[in-house]
This record gives structure tokens, C-alpha cells and sequence, in this order.
């Protein structure tokens, strides 16, 4: 009877859910899966599983001590970590206490935080950097072998302590999807769908900073096998893993096509670069249910500079009116901390980019990753940072942290009133009468917010949008009323609530009872884009209506 070896690949997930699935380990289990499969070889019977564990409340030792209990139970040969910046704490010392109870069990651990070579005093017996679907079940295969000839216990015959996984011919990789490893309807009927490896540019805060400058692309025969799963699992929605997906023309436009031919009725979530879009491009977008999640981080070309970035506003502003022109669903990226920036600066680059009406923005802290050219140049930049996950920066030349926590209630109001409050499709409109920039008036927001002890945790899928659209009225009434503006306020407030019950229809399936002083069709109109135009012209009609989900759309029924 041959023996058995079973190695589990562990990770640990903030949540389950379609953006924290476990893409990273499934497709370490696929690769040791392949691997022997197509080897036959004669060293065992090897196993391998996805170990998949979820925070909790409970204080980190003892999440670590149930992981590693946990992860004991079957006995393993060896155990794989796949770690995240998120993550590491927690398995870092749950891999201490397997070791403590159990030395004989290999521990290899991969992932981000490995390849950037950030692991000082770890427990783990091997690190394996970069691509590791080949490079761990080779390891795997040492080990098993000096295991079967009792040479285990000389340390002169193991293999090196630091691997580095070379770049792999991707039509040579199972899909974690394709070999049953991953079941998209574990993850709330969604999917991470890695499309491309690498980045053909070098942003210093990225870990791909220091990689090579090239990207390698899946074949299109494995990705339309994939679309062609997730039609048969009805996969609700799709975060595509290509953190340039538009840099090849022709391939993004033939996957869009395969896209639309294949699941027409699933949401995709891209990261493009605006600089390569085209008007075919964002009509082809718009061709499918879809979002784009575009890198602004700055406003400034001098400040993004420093980080390798390059930026032409003008070019900016027109690729993303393609966008807008098309109907395309879009957000930008911002990052507060960057070297040189101000909080002054900061403001400004919110401000550039509400004007571009994007649908939400994403508003980060930097984050100094050691493994990063941006960490290597820190000294001389004048950054100082976290030490420990999450690295988050501290304080720069021209940003104190007093600046620094300024910035961040700053980024949580915006976060809470404009992309969680789903805001765009008004937020001009009621804006304008007020004669404030955007930034200026998310800081009264906050500061609202502080004085009514209410938590602006940017945590929005806890927090229901139906109440951050009453914090929205009350907020907008205080501004209004106190600029004078009372006489506005039945058509801003009209606006607000209608539009906030169109959005749960639609995303939510909600139903909503509204009652409004002007008529429906008329705050659709163009004409109600200018609030003070509108409250001259407009007929006031007062009316109950309910606003509900439908097949085509939401809809609106007047209940008299």
C-alpha cells in the first residue's frame, strides 16, 4: 500500500466573498494537483486541499491556535501558507504553534508578502517567491523523496530555505475553476478571474516595482473555457485580475467580445489605464454590465513623478469623457500620503476628480511595502511608516500626521457621502447651488458627522445605503439652510430620494414608498441638472409613488 502525504495550502480570509476569494492558494492546490497527476510518480499517494479559515472576533492567539489545531487534525506531511499583508500576523503564528506541537510537518509559505521579502524571524521552513504552481509541488517532490530514503533528518540534503518560482508557460496551468478546486457559488456567487501576470509599469509603491516589466497573458482558449463556467455556474459577478487589462488593444476588445457572446448578464470589475483608452474601446465597454476601476492617485504630475508615474491631465480628461459620452460605469483610485504631497494637495485631487463624475472613488492611505523601490527610497524621500502590516505611512515632508489624520476623516466622509451614498447621478446638482468645492464640503461632512457621534467606518456593506441617504438629506438641509437656500431644498431633497430608491431597486431589490413635491419624469429631465433653474420653471405635484425592481429596470408606480 503506498503511503499517503497530505498537504493542506491554508489561507485566511477578512471575508468570503467574490474580491477575498482564495485564487492565490486554489492555485497552488491545482499546480501540486497537476503536478503528480501528470509525473506518476512513484513516491506515494500525494493530497493536497484548500484550507480556507475567515477572521473572527476573537483576539489573535487564539484564531491562531484554532487554525493550527485545525490544520493538525489530518495529520499533514506538510502545510502551505499563502500570506497577504492582512494576514500574516495571524498565520505567521499559527505556523509557530504547528511547529511547536509538531516539528516533523514541512511549512512552506508563498505569496506577496514572501516574494517582496518582508519575512524576518519567521517559523516557515522554505519561502517560495513569485509564481510557486510549479515551484512548490518541485519542492514538494524533494521532500517526499528524502522522506522515502529516511535522509530527512540530514540538513545538509534539504533543499534551499528561499526558492524563487520562475515565470511558467501559462497554457501549461490548470485552471482553479476548471479542476473543481474553486466553486464560485461558495463566494457569495462571484469570482476572481486572473486574466495577466505582471505590470508594464513600475509604480515605486508597488511590489511590482521591482519585477520585470513585462506582462505575461493567459491563453484565450483557457479564459473562454473559464467564461464558459461561469455561464453554466451563473456567476453573479467577476473581479478581472489584470491590473492593466486595456494595454493590449485587440485582446481586450476579443475578450469583451467573448465577454458579451458568452455571459452577457454577469458584472465585470476591470482596472484600466485611462491613457489607453480609445472611442472603440469604451463603446465596447459599454456593451456589457461593467465597471472600470481607473489609478488617478494624484492630480499632480510633479507628486506622482516621484512615484513613477506618468500623467497628462488634459489626455486624462478626455479618455474618461469617452467614458462618459458611452455611459460607461467608472471610479478612480486616490492615495493620500505620497511624497510631496500636501493635504492642500490632497483636497485638489478630489476635487479634479468629482469633476469628472465618477460613479465612486477609492481613497487610500499610502502603504510603504517593504520589497518596493518607494521603501527603499524612503530616507531620502523623507517617509516614515509603519514598521509592521499594514506599513501605512506616517508622516512625509510636506504631510504631518496631524495633516495625515485631517486626510483620512477627509477620504471616510467621501467615501461614506459619495461612493457608499451612490451620489453621482445628483451630487453636481445639489453641489452648485452651494458654491463650495467638493473636498470642502466632504470636511463639513465630517465634522457633521463627528458632532452627531456617528461612525464614518468605510465599511459600507454594514452600514445600509437607505441610512447614509437620510444622513445625505439631514446634512444637505444643514447646508442649504444655513447658506440661505431653504427655497431649494424641496427640489435637492426630491432629487436625493428618488434617485436613492432608483439605486436600491436596482442594486438592492429594494422597494421604496416616496413622497415628492415635483413630478418624477420632470426631475429626470435635463432640466433639473440646475437646481435653481428647475425650482423657478418646475411645477410643483406633489404625489406618492413607489419605486420597485423590474426585469428591464427600475420602475415607478404613482400610488395617488
Amino acid at each position: 500500500m503506498s503511503k499517503q502525504f497530505l498537504v493542506p495550502v491554508c489561507t485566511l480570509l477578512a471575508e468570503k466573498s467574490p474580491q477575498a476569494l482564495p485564487l492565490g492558494a486554489a492555485c497552488i492546490v491545482t499546480g501540486i494537483q497537476t503536478y503528480f497527476e501528470k509525473n506518476h510518480l512513484k513516491i506515494g499517494t500525494v493530497t493536497s486541499k484548500l484550507s480556507v479559515f475567515e477572521y473572527s472576533a476573537t483576539p489573535i492567539h487564539r484564531q491562531a491556535e484554532a487554525i493550527a489545531q485545525r490544520l493538525l487534525q489530518d495529520a499533514p506531511f506538510a502545510l502551505c501558507f499563502s500570506l497577504y499583508l492582512w494576514n500574516r500576523p495571524i498565520l505567521e503564528q499559527a505556523a509557530r504553534i504547528v511547529k511547536r506541537i509538531n516539528p516533523a510537518v514541512y511549512l512552506i509559505a508563498g505569496g506577496p508578502e514572501v516574494t517582496a521579502g518582508s519575512l524576518h524571524n519567521h517559523p516557515f521552513d522554505f519561502l517560495v517567491a513569485g509564481e510557486g504552481e510549479i515551484a512548490v509541488p518541485q519542492l514538494l517532490h524533494k521532500l517526499i523523496t528524502l522522506q522515502n530514503s529516511q535522509q530527512q533528518t540530514a540538513k545538509e540534503n534539504l533543499p534551499e530555505q528561499y526558492i524563487r518560482g520562475n515565470r511558467i508557460p501559462y497554457e501549461q496551468l490548470t485552471s482553479p475553476y476548471l479542476s473543481g478546486v474553486l466553486n464560485p457559488q461558495d463566494y457569495q456567487g462571484g469570482a476572481l478571474w486572473e486574466l495577466a501576470r505582471g505590470c508594464p509599469f513600475k509604480c515605486a509603491y508597488c511590489y511590482e516595482s521591482k519585477g520585470e516589466k513585462t506582462v505575461s497573458y493567459f491563453p484565450v482558449e483557457r479564459i473562454k473555457k473559464e467564461l464558459e463556467f461561469f455561464a453554466e455556474k451563473k456567476v453573479v459577478q467577476v473581479f478581472v485580475l489584470d491590473p492593466t487589462y486595456n494595454a493590449q488593444k485587440n485582446r481586450a476588445l476579443e475578450i469583451l467580445n467573448l465577454i458579451k457572446t458568452i455571459t452577457p448578464h454577469t458584472f465585470y470589475h476591470f482596472e484600466c489605464r485611462a491613457e489607453f483608452l480609445n472611442p472603440e474601446m469604451a463603446k465596447a465597454f459599454s456593451h456589457i454590465p461593467c465597471s472600470l476601476q481607473i489609478g488617478l492617485q494624484s492630480a499632480h504630475e510633479n507628486v506622482l513623478k516621484l512615484v513613477d508615474r506618468s500623467f497628462n491631465k488634459k489626455d486624462f480628461i478626455k479618455k474618461i469623457n469617452m467614458l462618459n459620452q458611452q455611459g460607461v460605469v467608472f471610479g478612480f483610485d486616490l492615495i493620500y500620503g505620497l511624497p510631496q504631497d500636501t493635504l492642500q494637495g490632497f483636497r485638489e485631487s478630489i476635487d479634479f476628480a468629482i469633476s469628472l463624475y465618477p460613479n465612486s472613488l477609492e481613497l487610500f492611505r499610502l502603504a510603504v511595502l517593504p520589497g518596493t523601490t518607494l521603501f527603499d527610497k524612503k530616507d531620502l524621500l523623507g517617509l516614515t511608516a509603519q514598521q509592521e502590516p499594514p506599513y501605512l505611512v506616517q508622516s512625509t515632508e510636506t504631510f504631518s500626521p496631524h495633516h495625515l489624520e485631517q486626510a483620512e476623516k477627509l477620504a471616510r466622509a467621501t467615501s461614506l457621502f459619495y461612493t457608499a451614498g451612490r451620489a453621482v447621478p445628483w451630487f453636481h446638482s445639489v453641489l452648485t447651488p452651494l458654491r463650495c468645492k467638493p473636498s470642502r464640503f466632504f470636511e463639513s461632512f465630517a465634522q457633521f458627522l463627528e458632532e452627531k457621534h456617528r461612525s464614518v467606518n468605510t465599511a459600507t456593506t454594514t452600514y445600509p445605503q437607505k441610512d447614509i441617504e437620510e444622513l445625505q438629506v439631514q446634512f444637505v438641509s444643514k447646508e442649504y439652510k444655513e447658506k440661505k437656500l431653504s427655497h431649494l431644498l424641496p427640489v435637492a431633497l426630491d432629487l436625493i430620494r428618488l434617485q436613492g430608491a432608483f439605486s436600491r431597486a436596482y442594486a438592492d431589490g429594494e422597494t421604496t414608498v416616496l413622497h415628492l413635491t415635483y413630478h418624477p419624469e420632470d426631475l429626470f429631465s435635463p432640466y433639473a441638472q440646475d437646481v435653481v433653474f428647475f425650482q423657478k420653471g418646475a411645477k410643483k405635484s406633489p404625489l406618492k409613488i413607489k419605486v420597485y425592481p423590474h426585469k428591464k429596470g427600475p420602475q415607478w408606480k404613482n400610488l395617488k
